[in-house]
């Protein structure tokens, strides 16, 4: 049987208690298979932002289990969540979140506890971005996204979150972006979550989550 890279069983995301308590996140369900590309689809506000959260290790359920490659995390200590973080999954966001002070280059490469340069370049070939010499904010949003997927990449995870990646890009770029997201996904599970329905077009697999609860 083919293990899920991601799984959420029963998960809840509560806050605050008594007549204050309220569900970010109502019994979610949902696993990821291996290289597939998935979209979890939804308004502002519906919970996809804890969700992802919850799926990159930065917070933990209320109730639940969430499992990565089989193994429940759910109730990782903090240092094993920032370990698996580092070797098993890759995050972008929607703004790259790239360091200016640093070229292209040596953004990708901050991630890797041992550097390697040739590694660094390997990814970035796959994301076609040639200007590594240059700084964030001399190149194309699209370019720092592309430097920001490639940073995801470089310690070969074995899934990619994507928080809104094309949430600043025009529709050609957008475009060129989610090309690249398919592509990519004959080698690593990604999950995007987004509000753009024109994302549904590219994806494997489509979730809606509203009020916390998803369908």
């Amino acid at each position: 049987m083919t293990v899920a890279i991601l799984e959420f069983k029963d998960v809840w995301k509560t806050y605050g208690r008594g007549k204050t308590e309220s569900n970010a996140l109502e019994s979610i369900n949902f696993s990821l298979e291996k290289n597939s590309l998935n979209l979890i689809l939804g308004p502002s506000g519906s919970g996809k932002s804890t969700l992802l959260n919850i799926a990159s290790l930065m917070d933990t359920p209320s109730q639940g289990k969430v499992f990565i490659n089989g193994k429940n995390v759910s109730n990782a200590s903090k240092s094993d969540r920032s370990r698996i973080r580092l070797k098993e999954i890759g995050i972008v966001y929607q703004r790259a979140n790239l360091f200016h002070y640093l070229n292209i280059l040596e953004n990708v490469m901050l991630p890797m506890s041992v550097p390697n340069k040739n590694k660094a370049l390997e990814v970035l070939k796959t994301t076609g971005l040639t200007e590594i010499n240059k700084s964030p904010q001399e190149i194309s949003i699209l370019g720092e996204q592309k430097a920001a997927l490639s940073r995801a990449m470089v310690n070969d995870p074995l899934l990619i979150l994507a928080d809104e990646p094309t949430g600043e890009l025009g529709s050609n770029d957008t475009e060129l972006m989610m090309d690249l997201m398919v592509n990519i996904s004959g080698k690593y599970s990604v999950l995007i979550v987004s509000n753009n329905v024109d994302l549904t077009k590219y994806t494997d697999n489509v979730f809606s989550i509203k009020d916390g609860k998803l369908k």
